[in-house]
C-alpha cells in the first residue's frame, strides 16, 4: 500500500514536471484587474502632499494613474496634488518603493493634453519659444536673492532699534513720572 501511494506521487511529479512552463502556462487571477495602458513620458511637475510642495518627474501616465519619482514620495494611501501647467491630478498613492511611488487617480487623466500641454493659454506661454512656462515663481539670480537679502536685513535692524528706543523711552517717562511724584503729591496735597 505504501509502495503505491510513492508509486502515484511520483507519477504526480512526473506530468507535474511534463507541463510546458513560461508563456505557455499563464495564470489569470480572478481578482487583479488587467493593467491600463501606460504612456511613458519624462515630465517635471509639482507634488503638493499635505502643506508642503515638492518637485516631481511623472514617469508614466494611464487613464486612472501616473507613476512618479520623487526625492520624497508620498506613503501609501496619502493624497496628492500633482500640478502640471494648468493641468491638476488629484490622486492616492497606491504603492511607494524608494524614490518612486504610484498613483491612483478617481477621475479620468487626459494622457494627450498632459503630455503635449494642450490647454496652455497664451499667458502661460514664454514669449520667445512658445512654450508653457511653470505657474511657480521663476529662479532667482544671485543679485535678487542678495538684493531681497541686504533688504530683510535692514527691515530687521530697524525693528530692534526701534523696540530698543521704545523700551528706553519708557523707562525714562517711568524714571521722570517718580522724580516728579513726590513734589506734584505736595503741591496737589497743599492745593487741597
Amino acid at each position: 500500500m505504501l509502495k503505491q501511494r510513492q508509486g502515484r506521487l511520483r507519477l504526480a511529479v512526473a506530468a507535474r514536471e511534463a507541463e510546458p512552463r513560461g508563456p505557455a502556462r499563464v495564470r489569470k487571477a480572478a481578482s487583479v484587474k488587467p493593467r491600463e495602458e501606460r504612456q511613458k513620458v519624462m515630465i517635471k511637475a509639482r507634488m503638493r502632499s499635505g502643506a508642503s510642495w515638492h518637485d516631481v518627474c511623472v514617469l508614466n501616465v494611464s487613464l486612472h494613474g501616473v507613476g512618479i519619482q520623487a526625492a520624497e514620495p508620498p506613503a501609501r494611501g496619502t493624497y496628492v496634488e500633482i500640478r502640471r501647467g494648468p493641468h491638476v491630478i488629484v490622486a492616492r498613492a497606491a504603492w511607494s518603493k524608494g524614490h518612486r511611488a504610484g498613483l491612483r487617480s478617481q477621475d479620468p487623466i487626459s494622457i494627450w493634453a498632459i503630455v503635449n500641454d494642450l490647454v496652455a493659454t497664451p499667458a502661460q506661454t514664454s514669449k520667445g519659444t512658445g512654450y508653457p512656462v511653470e505657474r511657480r515663481r521663476s529662479p532667482r539670480t544671485e543679485q535678487q536673492r542678495h538684493g531681497r537679502s541686504r533688504f530683510l536685513g535692514r527691515a530687521m535692524e530697524f525693528a530692534c532699534f526701534a523696540i530698543v528706543a521704545g523700551a528706553m523711552a519708557l523707562t525714562a517717562f517711568g524714571s521722570v513720572e517718580q522724580a516728579l511724584a513726590r513734589p506734584l503729591s505736595q503741591i496737589s496735597a497743599a492745593l487741597i
